[in-house]
């Protein structure tokens, strides 16, 4: 599960609620930033209340395979489904960085982020780059982290020192640096 780091308004906001509930648990106060965040979620939850951050952090991975950072500008956080909604959106994976380089790169509008499995769907005026030097732009794109899988069915544009090229979607493993584009591939204009 990966962990809040908003800056420090929402911190306040964050260490309140789980100061909160280690004191109705009878739990020690001093907890990790990752028991905080659950206490927080609790508290919330049986609140029925949302968590709205400005210029929330999210830090999300694995230990072992790195991890990406999540910046967005407003993010309101819905307990209940684990879910965080977010705008003006700004992604960062490290994920495997040690071996190859970074593993992407995604901007956008608007997105949404499963805080329990670390998933996010991005969308509107959806631009990045690939570890392997790519820049790409789609209407939206999904990140399974389960599966390093960063994809999309949507119309998409892909550039690499080949040319610009089209086509129907793409898929990028992250773990193999491995970009395919899908279906009625065209180049637009070579280098």
């Amino acid at each position: 599960m990966g962990s809040f780091a908003p800056w420090v308004r929402a911190r306040r906001v964050v260490g309140a609620a789980a100061a909160a509930a280690a004191l109705a648990s009878g739990n020690a106060p001093h907890a990790s930033a990752a028991d905080e965040v659950q206490a927080a979620t609790e508290v919330f939850r049986k609140l029925g209340a949302e968590l709205r951050v400005s210029d929330m952090t999210f830090v999300g991975g694995r230990s072992d395979d790195g991890q990406f950072v999540l910046r967005a500008r407003r993010a309101t956080f819905h307990p209940d489904t684990q879910r965080a909604t977010l705008e003006d959106v700004r992604i960062v994976s490290t994920e495997h960085q040690a071996e190859t380089g970074p593993g992407f790169e995604v901007s956008c509008e608007r997105g949404e982020l499963d805080v329990a499995t670390n998933d996010f769907f991005a969308e509107g005026d959806v631009h990045g780059t690939t570890g392997d030097g790519r820049s790409y732009r789609a209407p939206w794109v999904r990140y399974r982290h389960a599966d390093a899988l960063l994809s999309t069915d949507a119309p998409v544009e892909m550039q690499d020192t080949t040319g610009v090229f089209r086509g129907d979607g793409f898929r990028y493993l992250v773990k193999e640096r491995r970009f395919r584009l899908l279906g009625n591939v065209s180049l637009i204009q070579a280098p």
